[in-house]
């Protein structure tokens, strides 16, 4: 027997998928409709996230969804990933590590989480430092694993920008030393650790400012003068672990932040304890000289006078030894007459000196000299 066609074909269809009047499946509709828009909303969500998003088949390592950002990362269309094993996006150098990570994790329980940091390749090319988190799930019996990769390349910039300051700062020759605004010594280059006689710089960290000079209230000066300042350059006496003096240019500063505000100080230390000793010996050789100037005037008039005298007789005498004694007290004349020249051009010398030199008078008496140290103090 034959069935009547159907005076309505879409009531007929609607029954069959369930939508008709008479379906019992109606009911579920609603929710439906509810659970895929909850869907949309949440793929919005994923889609304008910041994290690029993968989700890796386990077992084959294939790419099964990914969110927006990855493809404004990459630069690759949805349908190319999907088409790309997740491991060929990632740098060759890391590759081989990374295939491992997944192998691992993809055994593990979902709970389990792991981070680490490799790069993506984009479409032109171009590396991408990513720290990656990777987790296994499960979805309808099949075991997939979701990596979360973040950007992290200004972190890199900035941590490549560390080092090298560090780097500079650990291969200064000047002592460097940080501290906080009480005076507490926060960090030390190995130079400053060197030069005040400590083995190594963390035997610095934590000690007050006052146990690097001579006088112990000069830390508590400096912090202050700092503050109210922000820089000093200033020569003082530094103080050795091993209780020795030297002589050391300060020049300190204050860190602030953006606002202006004083985070802590920083010291720059010069021994200039051959400098001191370099100085003073300039100033005795200048003493020196003034005084061998003033003996070549001296030495000329006490030659002098009696050479005439000399003469005087030697001009009375009928005598042929008299002509060889003048012909001699003309020769010491002549001498006489160049060290005359060589007292002129010292004292021109010494009036050059003080006028363009930088060698300073030497120290009057009642003024406070400073004691050259010997070779093997230093």
């Amino acid at each position: 027997m034959r069935s009547e066609p159907p005076d309505d074909p879409d009531a007929l269809r609607a029954k069959i998928i369930g939508l008709g009047e008479t379906s019992l499946h109606k009911n579920y509709y609603p929710e439906l409709q509810s659970r895929l828009a909850e869907l949309e909303r949440f793929r919005a969500l994923l889609d304008q996230t910041y994290d690029a998003i993968f989700l890796i088949r386990a077992e084959t390592g294939k790419l099964a969804d990914v969110n927006a950002t990855v493809r404004a990362y990459l630069g690759y269309s949805k349908k190319e990933l999907l088409a790309t094993p997740f491991a060929d996006l990632i740098s060759p150098q890391q590759k081989a590590g990374f295939i491992e990570l997944i192998r691992e994790k993809s055994d593990l329980p979902s709970e389990c989480r792991q981070t680490c940091t490799a790069s993506l390749i984009s479409r032109a090319g171009s590396e991408i430092p990513m720290e990656i988190t990777v987790r296994s799930v499960t979805f309808g019996g099949e075991q997939y694993v979701v990596a979360i990769a973040r950007d992290i390349t200004d972190r890199v910039r900035t941590e490549r920008e560390l080092k090298i300051k560090e780097s500079a700062l650990e291969s200064s020759t000047n002592g460097i030393l940080i501290a906080d605004l009480t005076g507490a010594v926060m960090y030390a280059n190995r130079s400053f650790a060197l030069m005040f006689g400590y083995g190594e710089e963390g035997a610095i960290t934590g000690r007050n400012l006052e146990a690097f000079f001579t006088d112990p209230t000069v830390g508590e000066k400096i912090t202050g003068r700092l503050l109210d300042n922000h820089a000093i350059v200033e020569e003082m006496i530094g103080l050795r672990n091993n209780g020795s003096p030297f002589h050391i240019q300060v020049s300190g500063s204050v860190v602030q932040n953006d606002a202006g505000q004083p985070l802590c100080i920083m010291l720059i230390v010069m021994d200039i304890t051959w400098r001191i000793y370099t100085d003073q010996m300039k100033q005795e050789t200048y003493a020196q000289l003034g005084r061998n100037i003033e003996q070549f005037a001296i030495l000329g008039d006490h030659i002098r006078n009696p050479l005439q005298v000399i003469v005087g007789y030697a001009e009375m005498l009928d005598d042929p030894v008299a002509g060889k004694i003048l012909e001699q007290s003309r020769r010491i004349d002549e001498i006489i007459t160049e060290l005359d020249r060589g007292w002129v051009e010292s004292a021109s010398v010494r009036q050059f000196l003080r006028k363009h030199g930088d060698v300073a008078e030497p120290s009057e008496p009642g003024v406070l000299r400073i004691s050259i140290p010997k070779k093997g103090d230093l």
